[in-house]
């Protein structure tokens, strides 16, 4: 299951969401390199990352607010084996085409969107203190997604201010076949 969207956009409440209405759904933990927000993440080192990238186990790497996000190979597989479904959250298409060709899974691609200005009102209410970066983030997104046109399809798109977590979740179960 691959959650793409903007920051605020609501992967992390729908997650949840997911996780409340079937445990199988767990939100895969990125690694990160660099400093901030550390909810859903792994911190590792440069020379840590460097060598997982040497190893071949990485298959996503982004850089955003600094910092550098990767996705191991090893943890998506380890999810699968366990029986439980993977949610990873993307802020870029190119990381959706390269997370989909890497892992060949049967994937769900649901986008996840809500306006500008909501994004920039949820960043608020949460207390993020670049809320400004995040707006920026969502610009970058929008242009993004105009710029793959085709390349990346989406099985499913939730407009968040539109559809609570846990309906938006209802939605998901139901794309997933569950």
């Amino acid at each position: 299951m691959i959650l793409y969207g903007p920051p605020a956009s609501g992967k992390d409440t729908v997650t949840a969401a997911l996780s409340e209405l079937d445990e199988r759904f767990v939100l895969l933990t990125k690694l990160k390199v660099g400093s901030g927000r550390g909810t859903g993440y792994r911190y590792v080192s440069p020379e840590d990352l460097q060598a997982l990238r040497d190893a071949g186990r990485l298959v996503v790497e982004t850089e955003r607010y600094g910092n550098r996000y990767a996705v191991d190979r090893q943890d998506v597989e380890d999810l699968v084996e366990a029986g439980q479904v993977p949610v990873i959250h993307m802020g870029d298409t190119q990381g959706v085409r390269e997370l989909c060709s890497a892992v060949p899974l049967a994937w769900t691609r649901v986008r996840l969107w809500a306006p500008r200005e909501v994004t920039a009102e949820r960043s608020r209410e949460r207390g993020d203190t670049d809320t400004a970066r995040r707006v920026e983030a969502w610009d970058e997104a929008d242009a993004d997604l105009r710029a793959a046109g085709d390349a990346v399809t989406f099985d499913l798109t939730i407009r968040t201010d539109e559809s609570g977590p846990m309906e938006s979740a209802k939605r998901i179960v139901r794309a997933v076949g569950f």
